[in-house]
């Protein structure tokens, strides 16, 4: 794997490998987390969890379950803050360090990427996460479920546009991605594409 540059939102990677990285954040949530994994079952493939930390302490099982199957468990933050707006570097510090204590504690895993939520970042996360040791996880392609205005073909649209070493970032929340990821999985398969956790697309790296 080639080293990644410091202080980047990874989006994507240059790999040689036909391989892709389907990403959920906000979870764990009951009903829709059992949806998901229900599909990626049938389906055989693994995926990348960003969780909240709070979600994660509410619904230690959901977050067991994920592990289980397979599946990556990420940092998404203890509470879902606006880290562009934070300057305080305890602050900051305790949102990812709590997360990976809750995620460790449940699960025995401990995470290794992160995504701020909103993609949002300010010069505080980022020693933060350089003190860490944490990459930082963007996406070359996204639902843009929280949209009103998405539908289930306009998410298939944005996320089959996805080739080699890309990121893909859907939420777990979102009805719609749910019902547009059947297709999504489909056409991505039919350019040749398989599907990895984020981890094993930035070991792909070349």
């Amino acid at each position: 794997m080639t080293t990644l540059p410091a202080q980047s939102i990874i989006r994507s990677v240059k790999t040689d490998q036909p391989v892709v990285a389907l990403t959920f954040d906000d979870g764990p949530l009951p009903g829709q987390t059992e949806v998901l994994l229900d599909l990626f079952a049938r389906e055989k493939i693994a995926v990348t969890f960003f969780e909240v930390g709070n979600n994660v302490a509410a619904h230690p099982a959901l977050a067991r379950a994920i592990h289980a199957a397979g599946h990556e468990l990420a940092n998404h933050s203890k509470t879902h803050p606006d880290f562009g707006k934070m300057t305080d570097l305890d602050a900051i510090r305790a949102e990812l360090v709590e997360t990976q204590a809750i995620i460790r504690e449940t699960t025995g895993m401990t995470p290794v990427v992160f995504r701020a939520p909103y993609i949002s970042h300010g010069p505080a996360l980022w020693t933060v996460l350089d003190e860490l040791q944490l990459p930082s996880i963007g996406h070359a392609h996204t639902a843009c479920d929280w949209d009103a205005q998405s539908t289930r073909e306009s998410i298939m649209e944005r996320c089959s546009q996805a080739g080699p070493g890309d990121i893909v970032l859907l939420h777990t929340w979102s009805e719609k991605s749910a019902k547009a990821l059947p297709e999504i999985i489909t056409r991505l398969r039919a350019k040749g594409l398989r599907f990895v956790t984020v981890s094993e697309l930035l070991a792909s790296a070349s």
